[in-house]
């Protein structure tokens, strides 16, 4: 009975653990994560039950049997690799991340608190540079918000203002101010 409950509470903590590591490509990569951990433990949920009237349940050696716990884990290890695909974006194609949900949400994790938040539009990306539009109440331009992804940190806001002249100021190759609309 003991056995049972323990490989219960190790099957529940498992689903639980690979559930919440998961994120939102887990259920699109493989949308039966958590339902194979749950599978599989009700594929052997039976056999310690089978087990536990012929044995007696106050010795050792009927909690040391621990394989069939520790093969749980190894069917559900090819789902789990699956996972880390949704995570941050890699250093070739940073742009394929950027929307103006995500940019919102940088603005409001990496500016300083000088600077407003703003629902931002037109998002634009090239190489390692975006840019995004604010249209105030009360003003007659828009202002652009300018930010840079660098691999350690990820995007970051860089600047500001009216109209950014971000090949001079910022260093911004010619070809990616074009596309993104930075370019004065």
């Amino acid at each position: 009975m003991t056995r049972s409950v323990l490989l219960a509470t190790a099957a529940a903590a498992l689903a639980v653990a690979l559930t919440a590591c998961g994120g939102e490509g887990a259920s699109d990569a493989a949308p039966s994560a958590s339902s194979t951990v749950s599978t599989s433990a009700r594929g052997t949920a039976p056999a310690p039950g089978t087990v536990a009237p012929t044995a007696d349940t106050t010795s050792p050696a009927d909690e040391e049997p621990e394989p069939v716990t520790s093969s749980a884990p190894e069917t559900t290890a090819a789902p789990t690799t699956a996972a880390p695909t949704t995570a941050a974006p890699t250093t070739a194609a940073p742009c394929a991340v950027v929307t103006r949900e995500y940019l919102i949400t940088t603005l409001r994790m990496t500016a300083s608190p000088d600077i407003p938040l703003a629902d931002l539009q037109n998002a634009r990306c090239s190489g390692n540079y975006a840019t995004a539009l604010s249209q105030p109440e009360g003003t007659l331009h828009p202002v652009v918000y300018m930010f840079k992804y660098s691999a350690p940190v990820g995007w970051r806001l860089m600047g500001v203002d009216d109209a950014i002249d971000c090949v001079n100021r910022h260093g911004v190759p010619l070809e990616d101010a074009r596309v993104i609309g930075c370019a004065l």
